[in-house]
């Protein structure tokens, strides 16, 4: 009997409607939604404990992987000073569909995916502008946003910024190589050597064995201490966004198939490939920010603290997590929490320090 009740439990631990905590303050704000966006159901949570003040928009990297559990684990304290909106991307997370066409995952659909959602949050909010952060990959579409439609956003927090494709990942490639010479790793040497140096900034063709290349190469960056600072796993997140409130056991499943499936489509893409953000943005009608870890060679903190200095912007700062590697958002979370509130302050003066 009790070997039943335990399964019983467990199926109802994996099939669990996820919900959200109630925000009891009496302008708050605590909802759920699954939006229509551009023709795909999209879940879009919205907290805050005052919907009067700026709207904060997360774009979450990838392409694929969910932020939304990670940041209300970490980042719950940006509720106090912003209306957070947490958007899985299409097909990411909770927005995962298995039957998701393979042809809908392009860095064009995207970015009018980003379009309508600012336009929906202006519109429902009462905002002139919002407050953008974009991490990883969701950091280049953030960049794609401000060059497109600067009047729509009061400020810009890059962190872990892509870049340039090409020289991007050789430098990654480069990092790895070197720390695993440094500890004679002869595992990641034989799967280094064997994919070589990158040689292209196409994805599909970078490495000599393909985007397995690019996958082998991660893999050994995070174990090498390029990926994260202090630890060479994700064990610590899976689990949190297991626990999760916003996300169940079956949502945690949907965030690896979504991951792989994004992440293995969008590379056939032309959009996505070559891309190369210093060429192509140089100047900028919003106050600009970037977050970079100093272990970050995922996208290299040199790269993003060289592109800071050569860009034009009303405001900008480059500012370095010395304890962070390619998410100073869930590795220095306190730290980070309060850099955005600065910047806030620094250009919304009607906001308290």
């Amino acid at each position: 009997m009790k070997k039943y009740i335990f399964l019983l439990l467990l199926t109802v631990v994996f099939i669990s409607c996820s919900s959200t905590k109630k925000i009891r303050t009496e302008n708050g704000i605590a909802e759920i939604n699954y939006l229509d966006i551009n023709g795909t159901k999209q879940y879009v949570l919205i907290r805050g404990e005052d919907k009067g003040n700026p709207v904060l928009l997360f774009l979450h990297g990838g392409p694929g992987a969910s932020a939304t559990a990670l940041l209300r684990k970490y980042n719950k304290e940006l509720e106090k000073h912003f209306t957070v909106v947490y958007w899985d991307q299409r097909n990411a997370g909770k927005s995962y569909k298995k039957d998701f066409p393979k042809d809908q995952i392009k860095v064009e659909l995207y970015n009018r995916d980003v379009d309508f959602l600012v336009s929906y949050l202006k519109k429902r909010f009462q905002k002139e502008k919002l407050f953008l952060v974009g991490h990883s990959w969701g950091a280049r579409l953030g960049i794609y946003a401000i060059g497109r439609n600067p009047n729509d956003f009061m400020a810009y927090v890059g962190v872990g910024q892509e870049l340039e494709a090409y020289r991007g990942e050789r430098l990654s490639y480069q990092y790895t190589l070197d720390k695993a010479k440094e500890r004679n790793h002869t595992k990641a040497l034989e799967a280094l050597h064997e994919s070589g140096a990158p040689q292209s900034g196409d994805f599909t063709t970078m490495y000599k064995n393909g985007f397995w290349g690019l996958v082998q190469q991660k893999h050994w960056l995070l174990k090498l201490g390029g990926e994260r600072y202090g630890r060479t796993n994700y064990s610590d997140w899976i689990r949190n966004i297991w626990l999760s409130r916003e996300y169940s056991f079956s949502d945690l499943i949907r965030y690896g198939k979504s991951s792989g499936f994004s992440a293995g489509n969008i590379i056939y893409d032309a959009d996505f490939n070559n891309y190369n953000i210093p060429e192509d943005y140089k100047e900028f009608k919003v106050p600009v920010f970037f977050i970079s870890g100093a272990y970050d060679y995922n996208t290299p903190w040199e790269l993003v603290k060289e592109y800071h200095a050569n860009i034009q912007a009303p405001m900008k700062e480059f500012i370095k997590f010395e304890k962070s590697g390619h998410s100073p958002c869930f590795e220095e979370p306190e730290r980070f929490n309060k850099e955005l509130i600065r910047v806030l302050s620094k250009v919304d003066t009607k906001s308290p320090s």
